[in-house]
């Protein structure tokens, strides 16, 4: 099918105002978040030198992930989605707060940002999960790709504004700041779901108990999202996704700094390209009005992705190094965004919730292990070794799953 563009639907979704209010208090909370991921990848490196470090650190947040958030999932099919997704940003903003009070009064270290984020593992299912759920509750659903679209486009934004103000405040104030500025933000989120009028949603009773009930949920989330063609699809290509591509940016710090030859500057320089790379892949992406040519299109981004990981991984340039994380970026978003939309529409409204969280701990645990695995094999080999090995796996990723699709 041909892709006609979809601008106008873009404008139409954000006339409306509850998504309209969710998409800003989104915005200046994730600008927060990136201040805050930027701070702590460049503080660990600071107090470390150590790619392993690194590694562990991203492992550390999202690791719990792959406990929480089937749970999470089950629970937002069941109860209120908005109460989810409010806990778990006040429990973020007291994360951001307790590593902002640590780093500016002097008694971070290593151990506490590694514990932090492992708390921060706990609750980010319930912040993530929740919201995206929460967007077919705020838009029509001939409005809902475009509104996973203007969700990535947001994201992505940010990935540009975030990372250059905390370049900025860790150069002139220090990082503890950045993480100040995160907790504050998300205040600007937590209004926005406070203010958004949602109807309520008719609740299945169930005689069971709280917790056989969970299990039963996540239980026959898990099958759906196996047994259903085109969201098999979609979770095995953003897992290949994650583990390979994502931790790019989880190791960037120390990429920058070793094998580039740049300080804190660098690293806002090349996060601001990962983000401008994004943006561009999220206003390319809603131009297409079918899942399956979104779906299509990110099998086909990953070929490319991986040849482009690959002149990254041998790169020493700095000039060079930073139009290639564009390129990257750019690939990688248009598979995450094909693969999420592709999952938010195929999706029986009373398993959404379920399939979403399978999508999310997907991501989650796969850039957590494959931060894991790239930093220690970083740590003894460099940052090449690890990033050639990746880029030619997910190329050939990319091509067995493009073969497969071409069966179908």
């Amino acid at each position: 099918m041909t892709s006609k563009p979809s601008f106008p639907a873009l404008r139409r979704t954000l006339a409306n105002r509850n998504f309209a209010m969710f998409t800003a208090g989104s915005l200046v909370s994730v600008i927060g978040t990136w201040m805050q991921r930027v701070a702590v990848g460049w503080l660990t490196w600071e107090l470390t030198e150590s790619a392993a470090w690194l590694g562990a650190v991203a492992a550390a947040e999202f690791m719990p992930t792959i406990i929480v958030a089937p749970i999470v999932g089950a629970l937002a099919d069941r109860y209120d989605r908005r109460a989810i997704a409010l806990i778990g940003q006040v429990l973020a903003t007291v994360q951001a707060a307790a590593l902002a009070v640590l780093t500016v009064t002097g008694l971070i270290t290593p151990i506490w940002i590694l514990l932090l984020q492992l708390a921060s593992g706990f609750f980010q299912p319930a912040t993530q999960t929740a919201r995206l759920v929460l967007v077919p509750s705020l838009v029509p659903r001939e409005n809902l790709g475009n509104a996973v679209a203007i969700t990535s486009l947001t994201f992505n934004t940010a990935r540009i504004v975030g990372p250059a103000l905390s370049g900025l405040m860790i150069a002139t104030m220090g990082a503890g700041y950045s993480f100040a500025v995160n907790a504050a933000s998300y205040l600007f989120v937590i209004a926005s779901l406070m203010a958004m009028t949602i109807p309520p949603r008719v609740l299945e009773e169930d005689t069971l108990t709280f917790w056989s009930s969970v299990w039963r949920d996540i239980v026959e989330g898990g099958r759906y999202a196996l047994t259903h063609t085109d969201l098999r699809a979609a979770i095995g290509l953003i897992a290949v996704s994650s583990v390979l591509t994502w931790p790019l940016s989880d190791l960037m710090a120390g990429i920058v700094d070793a094998q580039l030859g740049r300080g804190v500057a660098g690293l806002a320089t090349m996060t601001s390209a990962q983000g401008a790379g994004a943006i561009c892949a999220g206003l390319f992406i809603a131009q297409r009005d079918t899942h399956e040519d979104a779906l299509r299109m990110g099998v086909t981004s990953m070929i490319f992705l991986g040849v482009a990981l690959v002149a990254f991984g041998f790169n020493t340039t700095f000039w060079i190094a930073v139009p290639l994380a564009a390129l990257i970026a750019f690939l990688g978003v248009i598979t995450s965004i094909g693969t999420q939309t592709t999952t938010q529409m195929v999706s029986d409204d009373r398993m959404r919730a379920r399939t979403i969280s399978t999508w999310y701990t997907v991501t989650r645990v796969g850039v957590a292990s494959g931060a894991l695995i790239l930093g220690a094999v970083a740590s003894v080999a460099g940052f090449t070794v690890p990033l050639v090995a990746a880029g030619v796996l997910t190329s050939v990723a990319g091509l067995s799953f493009y073969r497969a699709r071409s069966k179908t």
